[in-house]
């Protein structure tokens, strides 16, 4: 219980320390509009958060190989959707990808890496196939993806060595929920 204080308080101090930073900092133009959608719209966030929570539970190369698989599908999609691929039930299927990415995490499995490969994949379709822009955009969303899949794993390994790996599996089940209430329609 300490070690999750110590955590949180971590947090909050940095997050303090770092708010007037954030208040007199304006991200504009393809790129920076690019960076910040992963952080921006809740859903994003939260599936590339677990996306990177999942790539720290299954460990190994899936460290860099889910993440990776997620960011190509995401930039696939996104260029798919750019052409006039169209996507149909793409609303539902991002929701469902927040449902099962957190159940993933929540029940901390663990598959062999072609089938993990292939669930980031088809979760990143989701996420990419919403957005369009020009080559500055792309280059703006891959760095922006790859920090929050980054934060994801780092969480991953903080919350599992400071506190447990439930803290993990209940951050998974946050991420289900939402992606139920999203389903739901109550955001």
């Amino acid at each position: 219980m300490v070690a999750i204080r110590s955590v949180l308080l971590a947090v909050l101090l940095i997050g303090a320390g770092a708010a007037p930073a954030l208040a007199r900092m304006t991200v504009t133009g393809p790129f920076g509009t690019g960076l910040t959608e992963p952080v921006w719209v809740l859903q994003h966030l939260l599936g590339f958060l677990a996306i990177g929570l999942w790539s720290g539970q299954n460990g190994g190369v899936a460290v860099w190989q889910l993440p990776v698989a997620a960011l190509t599908a995401v930039l696939a999609a996104g260029l798919a959707a750019q052409i006039g691929i169209r996507l149909p039930y793409a609303a539902e299927g991002l929701s469902a990808s927040l449902i099962l990415m957190g159940g993933l995490v929540a029940f901390g499995l663990k598959v062999p890496l072609a089938l993990g490969v292939l669930t980031v994949a088809a979760a990143g379709v989701f996420h990419g196939y919403v957005h369009m822009g020009g080559p500055l955009f792309w280059a703006g969303l891959s760095c922006g993806v790859l920090l929050v899949v980054g934060a994801g794993l780092g969480l991953s390994v903080a919350l599992g060595q400071a506190a447990s790996g439930r803290v993990v599996q209940m951050c998974g089940g946050a991420v289900a929920l939402a992606g139920v209430l999203d389903l739901a329609g109550v955001f």
